[in-house]
């Protein structure tokens, strides 16, 4: 790919200073900050640079697969009064799973490609602008003709718990095991493997059995879509379920301890490596094949703003983790923290998240 001569001009720069900002460069180089914005979004459609330090070459990094969509929640004021208006918020904002997991990691300053599909719409622009500003590489994701971006409707009540949501993901189905085949050898250059089960049948299936390999981490999104994995099970590396997709996918029901224990056990036995089950307000529950445990939420301080995108904040810290090699338990007391980071935040991406304030707080809750 062709660099014009300003292009080549920034590449030298940052090669000279990665954490240089972009009013260092306007003065360097001469130019408003503006224009150099403009250079850099370039350089990274290009694949010369990537994230927020302008990180240069191919150097391996997280594949995040799945759904990219604009969020539109309504926050009401008070109780929800169904059949009825209510006075509250509209907020929109660039989300789905695994675009939402792909910027976190970016926050956590881990090199992520994001393979997804988005619409030639004012709603695919928008994402795509935000994705290249948060240091995402977004080389890989389709830009559809026939299909609009996917989009996501959520309710809040004044607690900020949802009530309710609709999604509209039909372009999802464009990401095809031919696609996937046609970047297969980009895949392969992975450390880490993260999906979301917004993807059809037969790609998760092309997937796992493409590149089995390689760490593959799941986030079952609904107890309907989680059915997807069954059969994939012995070849995921970490699954991160909620309650109801456990129960789901184990089809035993969970009621108490010795029930997480069960479930994780049936996990265990069918091959998966290591499994994270979200309980919600009460904590995280963990387990591997040589222990398991369960940890509660220590910093309750933080106000619910928008538990939307918790989840993914969570699954996150959980691929941090893996590639820093934490121990399960300090793996579950990160993730806690970040989703505490999150659900503190009105947007589903908090934008005070960073590996940083995770290691700070993590200190304060937990030194000896």
């Amino acid at each position: 790919m062709i660099l014009t001569n300003r292009e080549k001009e920034v590449i030298n720069e940052i090669s000279k200073n990665p954490e240089i900002t972009q009013i260092e460069l306007s003065k360097k180089l001469g130019i408003s900050r503006s224009s150099v914005a403009v250079h850099i979004m370039n350089l990274n459609k290009k694949g010369f640079i990537k994230g927020r330090k302008y990180i240069l070459g191919n150097e391996s990094s997280v594949i995040v697969i799945g759904g990219s969509n604009v969020d539109i929640h309504g926050i009401s004021d008070s109780k929800i009064k169904f059949s009825d208006s209510n006075p509250g918020k509209i907020y929109v904002s660039p989300g789905g799973v695994a675009r939402n997991i792909a910027e976190n990691l970016c926050q956590m300053n881990l090199s992520c490609k994001l393979i997804s599909a988005i619409g030639r719409d004012s709603h695919g622009e928008m994402l795509l602008t935000q994705n290249i500003e948060a240091g995402i590489d977004t080389r890989y994701i389709i830009k559809h003709e026939r299909y609009p971006t996917s989009s996501y409707l959520s309710i809040v009540d004044d607690t900020g718990e949802m009530v309710g949501a609709i999604s509209d993901m039909d372009i999802i189905s464009t990401i095809t095991p031919n696609y996937l085949e046609s970047i297969k050898k980009v895949v392969m250059m992975a450390e880490v493997i993260c999906l979301d089960t917004n993807l059809n049948e037969d790609s998760i299936e092309y997937i796992f059995n493409t590149f089995g390999n390689i760490p593959i981490f799941v986030d079952p999104v609904s107890a309907k879509k989680a059915k997807k994995i069954l059969p994939f099970i012995s070849k995921i590396s970490t699954l991160k379920p909620n309650i109801n997709e456990a129960e789901e996918l184990s089809n035993i029901k969970i009621k108490n301890k010795k029930d997480l224990n069960r479930v994780s056990s049936w996990f265990h036995e069918k091959g998966l490596d290591q499994l994270f089950i979200s309980l919600g307000s009460k904590g995280l529950f963990y387990s591997n094949k040589n222990e398991s445990g369960s940890e509660e939420p220590k910093n309750k301080k933080n106000r619910v703003k928008n538990v939307s995108g918790a989840g993914d904040t969570l699954m996150a810290s959980l691929i941090h983790s893996y590639k820093k090699g934490y121990e399960i338990r300090e793996t579950a007391r990160n993730a806690l923290i970040a989703a505490s980071i999150s659900i503190g935040d009105q947007n589903s991406i908090s934008r005070s998240l960073s590996a940083d304030k995770i290691k700070r707080e993590y200190n304060e809750q937990y030194a000896q």
